[in-house]
């Protein structure tokens, strides 16, 4: 009866790893490997315990329960809960950019390589320069506004 459970477990559990393998983690890693190690030690298993004839039915039937339980998780609809339904649609200093026009002065907050932060009317914003790098602290000037884009250029 142990060789029975040990057999079972094993198939289960390769089984188990490879759809874990093929569905959650990419590429070739550790799960998928001890997936077809654990599969291989079963049926080698049950063909060492039991003889030829119950080793290949239990070889035919490990290959359709892995054929069935594979093309089952890869349905469409198997893993809806998992997936995720929301989005972000929202962007960087959308609302906020009206405020600010063209020549306004303001401060560096982070370095700009070319991106970073700067200060303006008491809020920060994300900016970027036209490729020069500038520490912070340094006085900027809004040189341009669009795309919701704030370029910045040293004052």
């Amino acid at each position: 009866m142990a060789d029975w459970i040990s057999i079972i477990l094993l198939i289960l559990c390769g089984i188990a790893f490879i759809i874990i393998e093929l569905i959650f983690v990419p590429g070739v890693t550790v799960l998928g490997i001890l997936g077809l190690v654990a599969l291989i030690g079963g049926v080698a298993m049950s063909f060492t315990s039991f003889g030829r004839q119950t080793g290949y039915l239990i070889l035919a039937g490990t290959l359709v329960f892995s054929i069935l339980a594979l093309v089952y998780s890869l349905r469409a609809g198997t893993w809806q809960k998992f997936a995720l339904k929301s989005s972000i649609d929202s962007r960087v200093n959308e609302n906020e950019k009206s405020e600010l026009r063209v020549g306004m002065e303001g401060k560096s907050i982070s370095d700009l390589r070319p991106m970073g932060t700067a200060e303006f009317l008491d809020k920060l914003y994300e900016v970027q320069t036209n490729g020069n790098y500038l520490e912070a602290g340094n006085t900027v000037e809004i040189a341009n506004l669009s795309d919701n884009k704030i370029i910045v250029k040293s004052i």
